[in-house]
């Protein structure tokens, strides 16, 4: 019977997922030469879509950095491939490993990495629909309603709206509670870590109100990330 890393580092994995990121590629290309060909027909300059297209691609690359440390720690528990998959089209790294873990816990495995070695191949084929499935609610509710809350948004922008707020307040709320109990209380190393990791954020958020580092914004997550993982193997050491 095939196991689970049979099936994360099988070649038909890799070519299904190389397609699957062949044609998001292929959809964004073809929407930008849109988009440029649009953009002309209203007027704008080469000079000024040019600059454009730059700042994008130097803005979309410092985030990439924190999505290229979630893929190495998240390599360890779902394979390299799958990995890739989420990461690069729809996944987060919190829900990633989050959802991982449970799915481990519910299986009766130790850790994501346990059940790696020792799963079975239909039982990382639920862990994959799972995830898939998971992640289509918010699909799910754009369809209906996607339209109407953009308008909305759009509508109170720059208005006193304390309903704004408040949402927006609830929806920071609702992830604190979901995701911090979990680091904080699972294991007092992931605890230390997550916490090494925003100390460093904090001091890195303050530094960035000065002016001349205020290029430390597009870079807090990503060091962030770097301090809390390089601290692990300290706080192994003292806890573990």
């Amino acid at each position: 019977m095939a196991t689970m890393r049979d099936i994360a580092t099988s070649p038909l994995l890799l070519v299904l997922v190389a397609v699957g990121l062949a044609y998001i590629v292929g959809f964004s290309v073809l929407y930008l030469v849109k988009a440029y060909k649009r953009a002309q027909a209203l007027g704008v300059t080469k000079e000024d879509l040019s600059r454009v297209i730059k700042t994008s691609a130097v803005s979309s690359i410092v985030p990439a950095i924190s999505i290229a440390i979630g893929l190495f720690a998240l390599i360890g528990a779902l394979g390299t491939i799958w990995s890739w998959w989420r990461l690069s089209v729809i996944g987060s790294l919190s829900y990633e490993t989050l959802f991982s873990g449970n799915i481990a816990a519910a299986l009766g495995y130790a850790s994501s990495a346990e059940m790696m070695d020792t799963a079975s191949g239909q039982q990382f084929g639920i862990i994959m629909i799972l995830m898939s499935v998971g992640m289509l609610s918010g699909f799910l509710i754009l369809i209906p309603f996607g339209k109407k809350y953009a308008t909305s948004v759009d509508k109170s922008q720059g208005a006193t709206n304390p309903w704004k707020m408040v949402f927006s307040g609830c929806f920071m709320l609702c992830l604190l509670a979901v995701y911090v109990p979990v680091l904080l209380f699972g294991d007092t190393v992931q605890a230390a870590v997550m916490l090494t990791g925003l100390v460093v954020a904090l001091v890195l958020g303050m530094l960035a109100k000065k002016p001349k580092l205020g290029w430390l914004n597009d870079f807090i997550m990503a060091i962030s990330m770097i301090a809390g993982m390089a601290s692990a193997q300290l706080w192994v050491n003292l806890f573990g």
